[in-house]
Order: C-alpha cells, then structure tokens, then sequence
C-alpha cells in the first residue's frame, strides 16, 4: 500500500510540470497581450467581447488630427516604453 501512494506521489510530480508547460505555450501562443490591449483601447480600437456585442468602438464618426482625443493624435513612444 505504501510503494502505491508513493508511486502517486511522485507521478503527481511529471503531471504538473506538463500542465505548466502546455498553460505557458497556450499563453505564449495567442496573439496580443496586455500592452497591445491598453494600446487597442487607447486608440479606440476596443475588441473586448462587450464592444463586439454592443457595437462600441464602430462608430463611423472621423477623429480630425486636431481633435483632443488621444487615439486621434497618435501614442508617445515614451509612453509605450513605460507600458
């Protein structure tokens, strides 16, 4: 009985390193990621699921380059680099 939990135990050991590895390639894998999103959002590109759903973000209206807001005047490098 003692060599049977044992060898569990130490089974446990390979499972959880393989489900580390495969969590890490599936998040290194998918497109994006935090600063690409704050960037998206900034420049009013919004692809949340609520947006899609609601229809934020399509809005046929044209941002003049001397409009205040922010995703019409273009992001400071400075500013990404602090992301």
């Amino acid at each position: 009985m003692f060599s049977y939990v044992l060898r569990r135990l130490l089974l446990m050991i390979p499972t959880l390193l393989g489900m580390v590895v495969i969590t890490f390639a599936i998040v290194q894998i998918a497109p994006g990621g935090p600063v690409e999103k704050i960037i998206a959002q900034i420049q009013g590109h919004d692809s949340s699921a609520t947006a899609r759903i609601g229809g934020a973000g399509s809005s046929d209206v044209s941002q003049s380059s001397n409009s205040s807001y922010r995703g019409a005047q273009g992001i400071d490098p400075e500013f990404i680099k602090e992301l």
